[in-house]
């Protein structure tokens, strides 16, 4: 039996509709935006193109923003690499656990016992300041005592423990702008150090909590030396300081 000719019109509109819902989504679906080296690009003339952008400034052309696929992330510069940790293996082979304990705790000026957890636990992608331990080797012989840096995480805040840091998220972006503008509070202020250090370490762990692995944590100062000058020290480059320091000890 034939279809009614109004069933025939409504199928004819129906294929009409899809087909316009179609070609509007291809409209939509613009190119990614490219990366390399850390660096995003434009999709059509890959000049490079300011964070968080969905129109080239060169071509004018639009793209969509997206986050780089891991083999496209920087490589993590803050914890241990595959290379040094086959040098700390190896080092530690040489020279017997007494003599490499040693003379990390006295590199590092923590205690034995903190130098031997240090050493249990450092590997690649752990936390370069407590090499993993979770703890605050300076302060070892408190039970409860957290590391300043990941805050008991125990991987690289900076990478989030697999050596790739994440970049181009805008939140982290954001965020980090807040954290900025706290610190901008804090100069000429009179408030004292031992709550600008406990302020400091709240806010740096309020932004692991969403951004630990991405680059904007790279940015976050250390609590304790957040007041020593003009440029304090982030944490990141007081960690990879730190695991600098245990290799010269072991050389």
């Amino acid at each position: 039996m034939a279809a009614p000719k109004s069933m025939a019109w409504l199928a004819v509109i129906g294929a009409i509709v899809l087909a316009l819902v179609g070609l509007s989504f291809v409209a939509l679906d613009k190119d990614n935006v490219v990366w390399r080296d850390g660096q995003a690009l434009c999709p059509h003339c890959r000049s490079g193109v300011p964070s968080y952008a969905h129109r080239c400034a060169t071509c004018r052309e639009e793209f969509d923003w997206v986050l780089p696929a891991d083999e496209d992330s920087p490589v993590c510069r803050a914890c241990m690499s595959a290379g040094e940790d086959d040098f700390l293996r190896e080092r530690k082979k040489t020279l017997g656990d007494a003599e490499t304990v040693k003379r990390v705790g006295q590199k590092l000026f923590v205690p034995e016992a903190a130098s031997t957890e240090f050493l249990r636990t450092v590997g690649r992608g752990q936390c370069a300041w407590c090499g993993g331990s979770g703890r605050d080797l300076s302060k070892f012989e408190v039970a409860d005592s957290v590391c300043p840096v990941c805050f008991g995480a125990k991987k690289c805040v900076f990478c989030g423990g697999d050596r790739r840091v994440k970049v181009g998220a805008e939140a982290a972006g954001r965020d980090l702008s807040r954290y900025h503008g706290f610190l901008a509070g804090l100069e000429g202020d009179l408030t004292p150090d031992a709550v600008v250090l406990k302020d400091v370490a709240g806010w740096n762990e309020a932004f692991l909590k969403t951004h630990t692995g991405e680059r904007e944590a790279a940015e976050l100062l250390m609590p304790s030396t957040a007041r020593e000058s003009k440029n304090p020290p982030r944490a990141s480059d007081r960690a990879r300081a730190r695991l600098e320091d245990v290799f010269a000890a072991l050389k």
